[in-house]
């Protein structure tokens, strides 16, 4: 295991590579909003090992703003967490010469469903995507909270106009056409965040799409039973698909 700085359009970009060997697949990992590359109960850092018994290196990053990675949050958009996972996924394609996975959660999942058709990975696994971004960012009434200097407090932390904007016009799921590779997708059936029903209907976009329910399981499958389920079923999906 290894730190890794980065650079991106001046900034540095904080990363930790899994590195099982340079010829094996390379999985690179997208967190959600307001998370970051360990993410909620270790689980994208206990995935990464996971993924190393099964001899699949990994990459789990920050975007900046977030987490260790140059920049605020509040500088954050969906155009520069985009930008940063082309980045990252160029850098991993020079590091490793095997097949390469992308895993999104959450609105990690956005970013990979916008990027994917272009980035083209052999694999694509989403866990609980905001793929209805413009619907998930709109309950509570986000759009009619920005404040009069154009920012939202959203947990102590602040966003930005642009990223509103952004977010209520991107369309992640209109996407999910483009991208002709395998796919993966692991929701639980209790989300209160992103509605279970949101990958019903995203699953149907695709060519060569898997919805895995994970029964009674929130938005980060915040239980032992759930959280488990979901990496094995990930590093099964990822060595069919990349070994």
């Amino acid at each position: 295991m290894e730190t890794i700085f980065l650079e991106n359009e001046g900034q540095n970009i904080f990363g930790i590579v899994h590195n099982v060997g340079s010829n094996t697949p390379v999985v690179v990992m997208f967190h959600g909003f307001t998370g970051n590359h360990i993410e909620k109960s270790f689980i994208f850092a206990r995935l990464s090992r996971a993924l190393e018994k099964a001899g699949i290196s990994s990459i789990r990053f920050d975007f900046r703003g977030s987490g260790d990675s140059d920049g605020t949050f509040e500088e954050m958009t969906l155009t520069s967490e985009m930008s940063d996972a082309r980045a990252m996924i160029n850098y991993a394609r020079d590091k490793f010469k095997g097949r390469l996975g992308i895993l999104g959660l959450s609105m990690g999942g956005t970013v990979a469903l916008l990027t994917a058709p272009t980035l083209k990975p052999d694999a694509l696994c989403l866990w609980a995507p905001a793929a209805k971004n413009k619907e998930v960012f709109t309950i509570g009434g986000m759009p009619h909270q920005i404040e009069k200097g154009g920012r939202l407090d959203v947990g102590g932390i602040e966003i930005s106009d642009v990223f509103v904007k952004e977010i209520l016009t991107m369309n992640a799921f209109e996407n999910a056409k483009r991208y002709s590779g395998p796919v993966l997708i692991m929701h639980g059936t209790s989300d209160p965040t992103v509605p279970f029903e949101h990958s019903q209907d995203l699953v149907k976009e695709f060519d060569h799409g898997t919805l895995v329910p994970v029964k009674g399981a929130d938005h980060v499958f915040t239980s032992v039973q759930a959280s488990s389920s979901v990496i094995e079923k990930t590093v099964s999906f990822f060595s069919e698909n990349l070994m």
